[in-house]
């Protein structure tokens, strides 16, 4: 899996530090550079996969999804070569995935073919698929309109009794009719000419217990589902890791040269 990773270091001094270091350990420059690796890049690369808005190079855009995969990754993905540099990084295939965007495609077959699908007394194959959604004002996941969490809120609890592949649930309360959300893709969206059976909300359930509440609607796909039914549009790239780099750059200098005039002092080297 390729590596995406962003370095703090001391920027064009190489040549300076081997004249002028003479073995010694720069020790104020050292602490800079982990300072800068950790509490900038490291801690704003964070901010931004868990949802925050993001700036770059004129324009605005927000990660609307993310996966806990993706921000461990960046927590785990952080090491210094040498002392005088820093790298944080990532392996994560949604990273990745964000970093270069997605064609549009159908899921359908894709889905179909998980271990988890089943086959039904028809002989065909079926799969049921969670959708969790969050309370309003959530940045890790697509947030329900304040008036879908008024009901969700006060439905009763459903529970899952056994474990997979034979889970089997208690349910409690249900979102029945309700067609907030429900899209008909037109344009140059692939599923273009479909519409959605139900809204978005239909069906929900709160599952958990209070304080570690879920709430999810679980949608039914089968080899009799429309063509059209399960076609995700392209999704563009978001450069994420180039946003770090470019809102970052200034102060990671900033703080690293502020190290090397401090190491020159203690050498008797620095200016008045």
């Amino acid at each position: 899996m390729n590596m995406l990773s962003i370095e703090a270091e001391l920027p064009a001094l190489d040549d300076i530090i081997a004249r002028l270091s003479n073995g010694q350990q720069l020790p104020f420059t050292r602490a800079a550079v982990q300072a800068a690796t950790t509490e900038l890049i490291q801690a704003t690369w964070i901010q931004y996969a868990s949802g925050a808005q993001v700036s770059f190079s004129g324009g605005n855009f927000r990660v609307g999804v993310q996966t806990g995969d993706y921000v461990r990754s960046i927590q785990d993905g952080l090491r210094f070569p040498d002392d005088l540099t820093g790298e944080v990084f990532t392996t994560s295939a949604h990273g990745a995935a964000i970093e270069s965007g997605q064609d549009a495609r159908d899921m359908k077959p894709s889905l179909l073919a998980s271990p988890k699908a089943k086959t039904g007394a028809n002989g065909k194959k079926y799969i049921t698929v969670p959708f969790r959604h969050g309370t309003p004002g959530a940045a890790t996941m697509p947030a329900m309109p304040k008036a879908i969490y008024a009901q969700a809120r006060n439905l009763s609890f459903s529970r899952v009794l056994s474990p997979l592949p034979t889970r089997s649930y208690s349910w409690g309360g249900r979102i029945k009719e309700d067609d907030t959300g429900k899209r008909s893709h037109t344009g140059a969206h692939p599923g273009a000419g479909y519409t959605w059976k139900a809204g978005k909300y239909q069906g929900l359930v709160k599952m958990g217990q209070p304080g570690h509440t879920q709430y999810l609607t679980f949608r039914r796909l089968s080899e009799n589902s429309s063509k059209k039914s399960w076609m995700r549009p392209a999704i563009k790239p978001k450069p994420i890791r180039q946003a770090v780099i470019e809102n970052t750059r200034e102060q990671v200098q900033d703080m690293i040269v502020q190290g090397f005039q401090q190491d020159l002092a203690a050498m008797g080297l620095g200016g008045d």
